[in-house]
């Protein structure tokens, strides 16, 4: 058997693909082909300046390790300075930050604070009482098992009534594989509630998808009943333990 051809266009498509850039409030947020351990895209914000543009993590990677019940104060700060300095960023308390001027820079800015987001992140894998595990992975895997693979797409492009661009974890099709019936996604610890909450309203009021069910999935440990309610205003919320029952409903369809 012959093998595959690989191209440069291949590798550089493969890339792209995982970048994503959206207008928020505090500046451009852009999605970076970098993952923490918790499943996640690294994403990092963008803010036009006088004098050029400030290039920060909006502490996601602080977040993850707080979800996780890893103390984010002055003491792990002390620690992980050196590190993030030798990526040539800074720390705003617990937020990774690195300014530039000229546009050319803006790939080697975004690229370091992601990385040293990152480094932050991986603290946890050093705690040892940190329950790290690919939720996102286990989640794809009971998609799969109750539907079958060629019914599952991941990380799928759709787009939002707003006009904003998502990449779902798992599409569900039905069973001509011709069309959309179920978006999936994982939601892994709180910081991951307000995103799908945004991607799933602006999905919700997009014509295309007036059919598609959105169901998002959090671990059995449970979320606070005030994110519940506002991602049950956008889709069903199911807990990892309940999936496959909810899932097989598919199976008929």
């Amino acid at each position: 058997m012959s093998e595959r051809e690989i191209t440069p266009e291949i590798i550089r498509s493969a890339i792209c693909s995982m970048v994503e850039v959206e207008r928020t409030n505090q500046g451009l947020e852009v999605y970076l082909p970098q993952i923490y351990h918790s499943g996640h895209n690294v994403a990092v914000v963008v803010r036009a300046e006088a004098e050029g543009y400030l290039v920060h993590d909006n502490s996601y990677a602080a977040m993850i390790l707080a979800n996780l019940g890893i103390p984010t104060g002055k003491r792990l700060a002390d620690v992980v300075q050196p590190e993030v300095e030798a990526y040539g960023c800074r720390l705003d308390g617990m937020r990774v930050m690195r300014r530039c001027h000229a546009d050319d820079d803006l790939g080697v800015a975004m690229t370091l604070v992601g990385c040293a987001s990152r480094l932050i992140a991986d603290r946890a894998l050093k705690n040892s009482l940190a329950p790290i595990h690919d939720f996102k992975a286990s989640l794809l895997g009971k998609v799969v098992d109750t539907v079958g693979a060629k019914r599952v797409r991941t990380n799928e492009q759709v787009s939002g009534h707003l006009g904003g661009h998502y990449r779902v974890s798992a599409v569900v099709l039905d069973r001509t594989e011709s069309k959309p019936i179920a978006f999936v996604e994982p939601i892994a610890d709180r910081e991951a509630v307000a995103r799908r909450f945004k991607e799933f309203y602006d999905i919700k009021h997009n014509p295309a998808y007036a059919s598609v069910e959105r169901v998002a999935v959090h671990d059995d440990g449970g979320i606070p009943s005030g994110d519940a309610l506002l991602l049950e205003e956008v889709g069903h919320l199911i807990r990892f333990s309940q999936a496959a029952s909810h899932f097989s409903m598919w199976t008929r369809h």
